[in-house]
């Protein structure tokens, strides 16, 4: 498990932090492990004014407390950089832990505190314009990468641009648990990452729309995004303030099959996606794609398959043809299940 500390400060943007608190949590989660811890620390006790007016926040820990087992320390963004007498407490305390740290991660402003404390000396980071104007004077032996939003140099990690707090994240994690699993995080926020896309490839989904479309075609998009999640007919019917008879007869009606039919069938089909990917361990399948356990995917396979789930991988990966499910016909409105995006936390 690895500790990252949060440095706070006054000013802290408080919602590209969260973008980061998410990421690491849906890391966790998708890993099957406990692959980080977080905890905080400020110059004192005392609350802290965020960015944000509507909210004050404590640290953890006192910085003459932090504990000595920290992995990473990460510096956010916040509102303008003055370097008062707890910033300056701060800083000195990045200059004393760096050195004993297995990385240092900043975004935005953070990259001021980073260089004040030297860290950034003979390194290479990303920053803003603002921000780029000020690390000369903080320290004049840091290199600033005009071309990149996202970059490492040594055991520091720097970002800037668009949800940089959140972009830094999935670099931290693609660094610990494999590309694999910060993809997986990565189309778990959809439209919110514009580089999703780029940096982990083009998946074949998209993101559910509400704005639009009848309750069935809805209950349809949410099922295809959302296979591990509780998707039994009474949570449904209440996401499309609809009564579970009514739901039920009316996707009877519309698409000549129940909604638990259609439910196995998108959650099988989000199976045979990831087995032949190759790349993960059947029993994390069979929790992500929403079948429950390893045992109970491989009777849903011999039964709908007459194999299982491994031999449907050894097919696949030999290129040996198989009754693979369809959804076509359970798809109103002429959509492929295939659009949309799996694994969205509702």
């Amino acid at each position: 498990m690895r500790m990252i500390m949060i440095v706070l400060r006054s000013n802290c943007g408080m919602l590209d932090l969260a973008a980061v608190v998410e990421a690491l949590r849906y890391a966790c989660e998708v890993s099957g492990e406990r692959a980080y811890a977080l905890t905080s620390c400020a110059a004192g006790y005392d609350a802290l004014q965020s960015e944000e007016p509507w909210i004050r926040f404590s640290a953890v820990y006192n910085i003459a407390s932090a504990p000595p087992e920290v992995d990473t320390l990460l510096i956010p963004d916040g509102a303008a950089v003055s370097l008062k007498d707890h910033d300056l407490r701060l800083i000195e305390f990045l200059g004393k832990r760096t050195p004993s740290v297995r990385r240092v991660a900043a975004f935005g402003n953070g990259v001021l505190f980073a260089a004040a404390a030297g860290i950034t000396r003979g390194h290479t980071v990303v920053a803003d314009g603002e921000v780029q104007g000020r690390l000369a004077t903080l320290c004049s032996q840091t290199i600033v990468e005009p071309h990149s939003d996202l970059h490492k140099s040594g055991k520091i990690w720097t970002a800037r641009g668009h949800s940089p707090g959140l972009s830094l994240a999935l670099s931290l994690i693609e660094e610990d648990l494999g590309r694999a699993t910060a993809a997986e995080v990565a189309y778990r926020f959809g439209m919110r990452l514009a580089d999703a896309e780029t940096r982990y490839g083009q998946r074949t989904s998209r993101a559910p729309s509400f704005d639009s479309g009848s309750p069935v075609e809805r209950v349809q998009e949410w099922v295809m995004a959302n296979p591990s999640g509780d998707l039994s007919v009474g949570r449904l019917a209440d996401m499309v303030a609809m009564g579970e008879k009514t739901l039920s007869r009316a996707f009877k009606q519309k698409t000549g099959h129940t909604v638990g039919e259609f439910v196995l069938s998108v959650r099988l089909g989000y199976a045979c996606e990831m087995l032949k990917s190759g790349e993960r361990k059947i029993k994390d399948i069979a929790r992500l794609s929403g079948l429950g356990s390893q045992a109970n995917m491989r009777q849903l396979f011999m039964t709908r398959f007459g194999c299982s789930p491994s031999a449907y991988r050894d097919m696949v990966l030999n290129d040996v043809t198989t009754d693979e499910p369809r959804l076509d016909a359970f798809v109103g409105r002429g959509r492929k299940p295939t659009e949309a995006p799996a694994l969205t936390i509702a």
